[in-house]
């Protein structure tokens, strides 16, 4: 899923700095649609965290409860963002898949990772402070695994659309549970690793830790996002994507974007990497206290990820925004231990969307 991950990024700031001039900010509408497909088959192969999709809906409103607040309170009170104010929130339905490498074998494959699906809904908050300097995000996922994730039928189903060999190991995936998972995450932007590069061009950088605690995953982590162009904010939210499988990186709800040699394109550039250290992850270590096929887990987890964002500002109407194109590649180290040999794995990310 990740090929690209060399040469993206670079590609991207060539491109941005290349062309200084940008277009008007436009009017945001309240909601942004868009839709996430990452896969490995750009590199070659099927195996790992082979495949996910997902649709996602961002508001500039608040559109909480007062369930929803007192938690948010409660959170914030102990994260330090009480009185920060509501940037975004966004809503999640999705689907990911997990295989060993040899998808046409019946039998048990005891050393490679085990077979996997979710089927999930996610709600985010984010919060960015007076100075708007840090943003603080809350967020929670709950899910089911086993074979109401249906992601058996989904890859048979794409499988035969694609005429490719159809997996026969489903019979040997993590079982059926109900999964949820609370996380938390905070960027701050950094002015020493922040700098003009050409005109208005800036590269603006952002470290960040996020935690996530739950029988889906449980882990802490570490990263640093740079992203590139135009009307930069102080610190940038992650973007647009699949969040906690393959997340880092940076982009605005309304794109900070560069003319991209042509006028009916602007880009905006990001990269990242973060560090994990994972206590727990279900499509690894199985169900809690269930005989479910396992591996080693390894406990530290790196990605590398590089990304383009294209927005096409020419398709505005009076009904939506501008419709946009992300591509994102992400590498990330082995997750676990085998007699046999763990490769690092690479994922390539697609996400469409536009505002409404």
């Amino acid at each position: 899923m990740l090929a690209l991950s060399k040469c993206l990024c670079p590609a991207a700031l060539v491109l941005a700095i290349s062309c200084p001039g940008a277009a008007a900010e436009p009017t945001l509408q309240d909601k942004v649609h868009f839709f996430t497909y990452e896969n490995d088959s750009h590199y070659n192969t099927d195996r790992f965290y082979t495949n996910g999709v997902q649709f996602s809906v961002k508001r500039s409103t608040d559109t909480r409860g007062r369930f929803a607040k007192r938690v948010s309170d409660v959170m914030c009170g102990w994260l330090g963002c009480t009185g920060d104010a509501l940037l975004t929130g966004q809503a999640n339905l999705g689907q990911l898949m997990y295989t060993p490498r040899h998808i046409t074998w019946r039998e048990p494959q005891p050393q490679d990772r085990p077979w996997g699906g979710l089927l999930y809904y996610e709600q985010q908050h984010a919060f960015l402070s007076p100075d708007q300097r840090t943003l603080t995000t809350l967020g929670v996922q709950v899910g089911v695994s086993g074979r109401l994730s249906l992601a058996e039928p989904a890859q048979k189903l794409f499988h035969r659309i694609l005429e490719r060999p159809q997996p026969q190991g489903w019979d040997h995936q993590i079982g059926g549970a109900l999964g949820i998972m609370a996380t938390a995450e905070k960027r701050s932007a950094i002015d020493a690793l922040s700098a003009g590069l050409w005109g208005d061009v800036r590269v603006h950088t952002a470290g960040y830790w996020r935690i996530a605690a739950g029988n889906i995953q449980t882990y802490a982590g570490v990263g640093l996002a740079v992203v590139a162009g135009k009307n930069l904010p102080l610190v940038s939210p992650p973007p647009p994507g699949i969040g906690h499988k393959m997340r880092t990186g940076a982009a605005r709800k309304s794109p900070a974007a560069v003319a991209c040699l042509v006028p009916w394109i602007q880009c905006t550039a990001f990269a990242a990497v973060e560090a994990r250290l994972v206590a727990y992850n279900l499509f690894l270590d199985g169900r809690l206290f269930r005989d479910d096929p396992s591996v080693e887990r390894r406990s530290v987890v790196v990605d590398m990820v590089a990304g383009t964002r294209f927005d096409f500002p020419g398709t505005r109407t009076d009904s939506h925004g501008p419709w946009f194109l992300q591509v994102k590649a992400t590498r990330r180290s082995p997750e676990f231990r085998s007699s046999l040999p763990v490769p690092r794995h690479r994922v390539l990310a697609l996400t469409i969307g536009t505002e409404f």
